[in-house]
């Protein structure tokens, strides 16, 4: 769990990480990443996210990388708007500046909008080949609103939703590991691979299975999102 202020601040502890601490070939890493943006005050964020922000912290180490829109543990930020929201010694701390901050850069740089509740971006981070900087690649994106992942049923919890994708990071490998992480969850939620098929021609909103699948399909966040792009 690293904090973030702005996306600029993102790519840079990534590109930090990419050449430092992930355990890869530094001429072309391939990073699946997370964006987090859990609101102090929400529910699901009082009951299933700050409690668990030390151990996320140290159960995701060098393998997958969440970015806490507006959260900081240690050094300096923008003390003036900052607030503890954990019982931790010491504690989170909050700006709500700098959480609104980057839900907008976010927005403006992608086709996300933010829930106004706990959600999540899993997307791949590159670096290497002719980048010198790590950068957010919005092109292969899963958008988590765990808020309506729980309540139809896609996901149980939040802390067993984190640790499913802890385990995949720690042996994700290849060019797109966001895309296989879509794979895996979406095999998990509706099935085989032809009752997914049979299940994405059905118009949208029949059907329990739809909808606990569509959470985990891969959208294109880098421009006007046109739908669905990944269902098998």
């Amino acid at each position: 769990m690293i904090p973030a202020w702005s996306y600029d601040q993102v790519n840079a502890a990534l590109t930090s990480a990419c050449r430092y601490r992930y355990k890869a070939n530094v001429e072309a890493v391939v990073r699946m990443v997370g964006l987090l943006f859990a609101p102090a005050e929400a529910p699901l964020a009082q009951e299933q996210v700050l409690p668990s922000l030390n151990y996320f912290h140290h159960r995701s180490g060098n393998n997958i990388d969440f970015f806490c829109a507006g959260y900081r543990r240690y050094g300096y930020g923008p003390e003036y708007d900052e607030r503890p929201v954990t019982d931790d010694q010491p504690p989170w701390i909050l700006s709500a500046r700098e959480y609104d901050s980057l839900r907008r850069e976010i927005e403006r740089r992608s086709s996300w909008r933010y829930s106004g509740e706990v959600d999540l971006l899993l997307m791949n981070a590159d670096f290497g080949g002719r980048r010198e900087q790590a950068a957010l690649n919005f092109k292969s994106a899963v958008v988590c609103d765990l808020d309506k992942m729980i309540s139809d049923g896609a996901i149980n919890s939040v802390r067993r939703f984190f640790e499913q994708i802890f385990q995949f990071a720690e042996s994700a490998s290849g060019e797109d590991p966001t895309w296989g992480f879509s794979d895996r969850m979406g095999i998990q939620a509706g099935g085989s691979a032809l009752k997914r098929l049979l299940l994405s021609v059905l118009p949208r909103g029949l059907g329990d299975d739809y909808r606990r699948a569509e959470h985990f399909v891969i959208r294109d966040l880098s421009a006007s999102d046109s739908g669905l792009t990944h269902t098998s």
